[in-house]
């Protein structure tokens, strides 16, 4: 599994920025992730897209970490959608979980 790789894109057709990830959401880099983003969602007045397509693997503190900056986007008065593929661990992991009926999601 590689090392989580985070890419930011700001969406000029609309207030928004993309999040793209790629590697593994897991233990201490999904910890660093939603520290990092949670502090980018409360300093930042935009929707936010996470691009989780790309993601290797996923555990437990993976699925923390989306939902805890669902909800600090939500706080912050803006929107929050993952962005996945039928085909992604990722995404599979979330519907097991029933997080998908939490989370906002959108297809690749």
């Amino acid at each position: 599994m590689k090392k989580l790789m985070v890419d930011f894109k700001n969406l000029d057709n609309q207030e928004a920025i993309l999040i793209s990830l790629t590697g593994g959401l897991v233990s201490k880099s999904a910890m660093d992730f939603k520290r990092d983003i949670i502090n980018l969602v409360e300093d930042n007045a935009k929707d936010c897209y996470i691009n989780i397509s790309n993601v290797e693997a996923m555990d437990v503190s993976g699925v923390n970490a989306l939902a805890m900056v669902h909800k600090a986007t939500e706080r912050a008065g803006n929107k929050l959608v993952i962005v996945s593929s039928d085909a992604n661990p990722a995404d599979e992991f979330l519907m097991l979980t029933k997080f998908n009926e939490y989370l906002n999601f959108a297809r690749a």
